[in-house]
C-alpha cells in the first residue's frame, strides 16, 4: 500500500519527479488492479519530462533491432540487439529519428580486449540502458563497423507498446551487472517485451543469450493468437551495398571503374561518354560507395580521397538522377538460420590403429561451412567447442577449444584497400600431435595474413603466426607457421575447406606439416553430414552426422 499511496500523492513542486512520473508502467499496472478514485486522476502529474520522450505518447509500434557479429570487436562477435519505438506521422523510408533503446557494459573508450573479455565474462562491469534517436547506430553499425541491421518489427496491443515504452522509461539510466553470455544486450531487450503478458521470448534452452537465438524466438512466437513477428526490414551496410553494386556491373563496367579508381581514367573521359546513361550512373555510384567504404569517415580521410570522391559526385550530379537499376536484394534474414549448438557423431579410421569414434558438442557458434543468415562469412566464431576421441575402451579428451575465432574482411572486389585481411586466435587445449592420444597440451594460438575471394563462391588466404604450448611428447615449447587456407560454398549450404600448415618448432626438431580438409552436406536446416580426413605423420579420416539445437 506504501507504493500505491505514493503514487496518489499531490504533484507537487516538481511533478517530474512524482512516482507516476518516474514508474509509468507501475502506475499502469496498478490502476489495472487497483481502481483509482475520480479524485486521483484529477490531480495526476503532468510528467513532462515522459511526454516529451514519447511525443505525446504517440509510439505506435516497436521493433528489435539485430546488428549482425562484428569480429574486429570482442565485445560485438555474437551481435548486438536493442528496441526501437516507431514514432506515429515519421516520414522518412528508414524512420531514422525515431527513438532506439540500447544495453550495454558501462566500459572505457580505452579497455584492452583482453580486460573487456575477462571482466565481461565474471560481472565485473556494471550495465545500464541508454536511448538516442535511431540514426546513431544505423550509421555506427551500418556506416562504421560496416555490420547489416535487421528490424524485426513486432505486432503488439496498444496497450501493450504503451506498457513496454513505460517501462523502458523506467529504467533508463540504472544500472545492472553485466554478463556477457547471459545478462547482456539479448537477454535485458527481451526483460522489457515481456513485462506484456504472454511474451515468453527469453532462450531457456542453453545458460547464456546470444541475440541471433532471440531472433529465431521472436520469428517462432506468437502472442494472443497472432504471431509476434510483423515485418522485417533490411538495412545493408556500406560494405554490402558497395558489394551489391559491384557484382551488377559487368565485366566492361568493372574494368573501367578499376580504372577510375587507379585513375587511368576520369569521369569525363571518353570512354565514360561512350557508356548509356544508365551504365554511367552504375559505375559513377558505385565509385561513389566505394570511396566512402574506404574513407569512412569521409572528413577524416587524405585529401586525394576526398577530392575522388567529389570528382565522383560532380559526375553523377550532371546525370539524370534516380536508381540506375535495383541491385540490392536482401540476403535471408537472421531469424531463419540455424540454432546456434551443435553436436556431432563420427565415426573413422586411422592408419596403422584401430576403428575410432568422435564425439563433437560445440555450444556456439559457427564456422566457414556452416555461417549462414546473420554471420560472417568464411569466418568461425567457437565457444566451449569439445572433442572427444573413443578408441575400443577409452575416452580421452582430443581437443578443447575455450574461444576461436578466424575473422576475415571480404575483399570481394580487389580494388585497392579492398583486401581481405584476415586474423586467428585460439585458446584451449588439444593433443600434441595427431597421432598422440595422450599428450594433451594446452595452447594459445594467433595468425594473421592475407586472401582473396577469387570467385564469390571461392576464397583462399594465406597466414603466418604460431603458437605458446607447454612441452608435450618433446614438441617444445612453441612452434612458428605458415598456411594456406580454401574455402568454396555453394548457395545450398554445402562445401569444402583445405588447410596445409607448414610448421617449425621452436625446439630445433625439423618442420613438419599438418593437413586438414573437411566436406560438408546440408541434410536441412537442422543437420548436416561431414567428411573430415586430417594428416600430421599419421591419417584419419572420419565421417559425422550433426545436429542443430
Amino acid at each position: 500500500m506504501a507504493t500505491w499511496n505514493a503514487m496518489l500523492r499531490p504533484s507537487g513542486d516538481k511533478p517530474d519527479d512524482h512516482p507516476r512520473c518516474r514508474f509509468p508502467a507501475r502506475w499502469s499496472w496498478l490502476s489495472e488492479q487497483i481502481r483509482p478514485s475520480a479524485d486521483a486522476e484529477t490531480g495526476a502529474p503532468a510528467c513532462a519530462g515522459y511526454q516529451q520522450w514519447t511525443r505525446g505518447n504517440s509510439v505506435e509500434s516497436i521493433s528489435i533491432v539485430y546488428a549482425t557479429g562484428y569480429l574486429g570487436n570482442p565485445a560485438s562477435y555474437y551481435g548486438h540487439t536493442l528496441l526501437k519505438f516507431n514514432f506515429a506521422g515519421a516520414r522518412s523510408p528508414a524512420r531514422l529519428l525515431d527513438v532506439s533503446v540500447n544495453y550495454g557494459a558501462i566500459v572505457a573508450a580505452d579497455t584492452h580486449p583482453f580486460v573487456y573479455i575477462v571482466h565481461s565474462l565474471t560481472g565485473g562491469y556494471d550495465g545500464g540502458f541508454s536511448h538516442i534517436q535511431f540514426y546513431f547506430h544505423n550509421h555506427n553499425y551500418g556506416d562504421i563497423e560496416l555490420r547489416d541491421l535487421w528490424e524485426y518489427r513486432l505486432e503488439l496491443p496498444r496497450a501493450a507498446v504503451e506498457r513496454i515504452v513505460a517501462h523502458a522509461w523506467e529504467v533508463l539510466g540504472k544500472r545492472y551487472t553485466y554478463h556477457f553470455f547471459r545478462l547482456n544486450c539479448a537477454y535485458r531487450m527481451a526483460e522489457l517485451l515481456e513485462v506484456v503478458d504472454g511474451i515468453d521470448i527469453i532462450p531457456d534452452r542453453t545458460p547464456w543469450v546470444i541475440p541471433q537465438a532471440l531472433i529465431r524466438k521472436v520469428g517462432n512466437t506468437r502472442h494472443e493468437g497472432k504471431p509476434l513477428l510483423a515485418e522485417v526490414i533490411h538495412y545493408p551496410s556500406r560494405q554490402s551495398r558497395f558489394y551489391a553494386r559491384h557484382r551488377d556491373l559487368d565485366g566492361e563496367e568493372a574494368a573501367l571503374l578499376a580504372d577510375l579508381v587507379h585513375r587511368r581514367e576520369t569521369f569525363q573521359g571518353e570512354r565514360m561518354r561512350k557508356r548509356t546513361v544508365a551504365s554511367q550512373q552504375a559505375i559513377i555510384d558505385t565509385a561513389i560507395d566505394y570511396y566512402q567504404f574506404i574513407g569512412s569517415p569521409l572528413d577524416k580521410a587524405e585529401p586525394a580521397l576526398r577530392e575522388a570522391h567529389a570528382s565522383a559526385l560532380s559526375a553523377r550530379y550532371q546525370l539524370p538522377p534516380g536508381e540506375a537499376r535495383a541491385v540490392m536484394t536482401a540476403p535471408s534474414p537472421p531469424h531463419t538460420g540455424r540454432p546456434p549448438g551443435w553436436s556431432q557423431v563420427s565415426v573413422g579410421h586411422e592408419r596403422g590403429a584401430d576403428a575410432l569414434m568422435m564425439l563433437r558438442y560445440r555450444p556456439a557458434y559457427y564456422d566457414p561451412l556452416d555461417a549462414d543468415a546473420g554471420h560472417v562469412g568464411n569466418s568461425t566464431l567457437l565457444m566451449g567447442d569439445t572433442q572427444l576421441l573413443v578408441r575400443r575402451d577409452r575416452i580421452r579428451l582430443a581437443r578443447f577449444d575455450l574461444f576461436a575465432v578466424d575473422s576475415v574482411n571480404a575483399g570481394e572486389t580487389g580494388l585497392p584497400r579492398d583486401r581481405a585481411n584476415t586474423m586467428k586466435v585460439r585458446i584451449g587445449v588439444e593433443q600434441a600431435r595427431l597421432y598422440c592420444d595422450n599428450c594433451l597440451t594446452p595452447r594459445l594460438q594467433g595468425d594473421i595474413g592475407m586472401g582473396t575471394s577469387i570467385t564469390r563462391r571461392f576464397f583462399a588466404a594465406a597466414n603466418i603466426g604460431g603458437a605458446l604450448q607447454r612441452d608435450r611428447a618433446g614438441q617444445g615449447g612453441g612452434f612458428a607457421r605458415i598456411g594456406l587456407d580454401f574455402i568454396v560454398r555453394t548457395d545450398a549450404g554445402h562445401g569444402v575447406t583445405l588447410s596445409q600448415q607448414w610448421r617449425k618448432p621452436w625446439n630445433g626438431l625439423k618442420a613438419y606439416g599438418v593437413t586438414r580438409a573437411e566436406a560438408r552436406w546440408r541434410l536441412s536446416p537442422d543437420s548436416d553430414i561431414r567428411l573430415q580426413y586430417d594428416r600430421d605423420e599419421t591419417r584419419r579420416l572420419t565421417a559425422g552426422l550433426g545436429f542443430y539445437w
